[in-house]
């Protein structure tokens, strides 16, 4: 019986050494894990299904083990259905070249535990890893006492205690295997804070450096656009476009003003505004940019709606998320845009038909420098959430790939901070 146990031994290992090979030189996004149908964790798993079933411990020549279950339940609850239902169509392609008697009792087993397995996975990722443990070691136990039953049952010659032996070793690699791959992305999530933060602070510094050099051409140019607009060689036509760059220069000031937020929030009074009007004129200036890329915008706006807040970092907010949706989709496609306000809270919807965001990379929106543009910086959703988190307001994002995203501001009208500052004023 030992000599069979050192032979599932030697299958621990071909379980664990490819996991750990993929963790540490062949880590993939989530995102890829769960939709490439060859992803490297899927043939890395299907590496170790096919290893352990080539080599399995046999105790009698009826009776052989093997650890094909891991592969598969790791395969269902880190790379999802499609990985899952691949590697268990390879093993019972591989059974039934092998051993085609067991391959109606396989086949049954297996699809009731991959039924299982996609039903409680999304419950089984919101739970701690302790949590995780537990619940796969009952699940595992439920698979180990219905074996125990059926040996009993067809009377095997195998021992009741090796059955014991192998159900404990299995467990315990299964255990093993899961606390590798919690703690690995636990390290990888931890590195890529670490990084952002790191990021953050360099060119936080590098902006406010950069941003004072900015702002002195431009102070100097706004000087000579209003001396040129109070003189009387300027006809009117051409006294508007003057009005306009002198309104634009102020919005990039704005804008520089609220990069700098990110790592130093300015001290900026709040004041009242009227948002209808602010979020007409910012769908009129973007309907430009949106006619060019052949988008359509719809906007349902409710009317006299009020805001005390910040006017331009507002209407940068606004611009900034059109613009993003218009830049995710294809021409013909409509952006929608509505607000509204319930109970005191102010509600903006801007709903895009775009390429979408996986959901692996929805927890990263908001945070400084982390893109899915190619050309993006990442900085512009970033003082976006600065900007509504100033405001004592939040920003939810829901998001399907190929569907499309929703963004949705929440804004109290009146924030309460604001209050005594408005008694003053008035």
């Amino acid at each position: 019986m030992w000599d069979v146990i050192q032979d599932i031994l030697i299958n621990v290992l071909l379980i664990l050494f490819p996991v750990l090979f993929y963790l540490v030189f062949l880590r993939e996004s989530v995102t890829i894990r769960q939709n490439q149908w060859v992803s490297k964790f899927t043939i890395i798993l299907f590496v170790s299904l096919l290893l352990t079933m080539l080599f399995p411990a046999s105790y009698t020549e009826g009776f052989s083990y093997d650890l094909r279950i891991i592969p598969i339940i790791v395969a269902f609850l880190y790379g999802g259905a499609l990985p899952g239902f691949i590697l268990i169509g390879s093993m019972l392609c591989f059974t039934l070249t092998k051993n085609p008697d067991d391959f109606l009792s396989n086949l049954g087993n297996y699809l009731f535990i991959s039924i299982i397995l996609t039903k409680f996975k999304n419950f089984y990722h919101r739970q701690t890893i302790y949590f995780k443990a537990l619940v796969i070691s009952v699940f595992y136990m439920i698979i180990g006492i219905t074996r125990l039953i059926y040996v009993v049952k067809i009377e095997s010659a195998v021992e009741l205690s090796f059955i014991f032996y192998l159900t404990v070793i299995t467990w315990v690699t299964l255990l093993a295997v899961i606390f590798i791959i919690e703690n690995m992305e636990n390290q990888l999530i931890m590195q890529r804070e670490l990084e952002h933060v790191e990021k953050m602070n360099t060119i936080s510094q590098l902006a406010a450096a950069v941003a004072h050099e900015i702002r002195n051409p431009m102070t100097t140019v706004r000087g000579f656009l209003q001396m040129l607009n109070s003189s009387g060689t300027v006809s009117d036509h051409d006294k508007s476009y003057i009005k306009i760059s002198i309104e634009e220069l102020d919005r990039a000031q704005a804008i520089i003003n609220d990069y700098l937020s990110i790592s130093k929030p300015p001290k900026s009074r709040m004041e009242q505004f009227d948002l209808t009007k602010v979020l007409h004129d910012s769908i009129q200036i973007i309907t430009a940019f949106a006619a060019v890329n052949n988008i359509h915008i719809q906007s349902e706006i409710a009317p006299s709606l009020k805001l005390f807040g910040f006017k331009h970092e507002i209407q940068q907010v606004l611009m900034n998320i059109m613009k993003n949706g218009i830049e995710a989709m294809d021409a013909g496609q409509t952006l929608e845009v509505s607000a509204s306000e319930i109970e005191g809270i102010i509600k903006i919807v801007i709903k895009d038909q775009g390429c979408g965001i996986p959901k692996d990379e929805l927890k990263w929106l908001g945070t400084a420098y982390f893109t899915n543009k190619e050309n993006g910086t990442g900085l512009g959703l970033a003082v976006s959430y600065e900007i509504i988190k100033r405001m004592q307001g939040r920003i939810e994002v829901e998001s399907r790939v190929h569907v499309g995203t929703t963004f949705t501001i929440h804004i109290p009208a009146h924030p309460k901070q604001a209050e005594p500052a408005a008694e003053q004023n008035s």
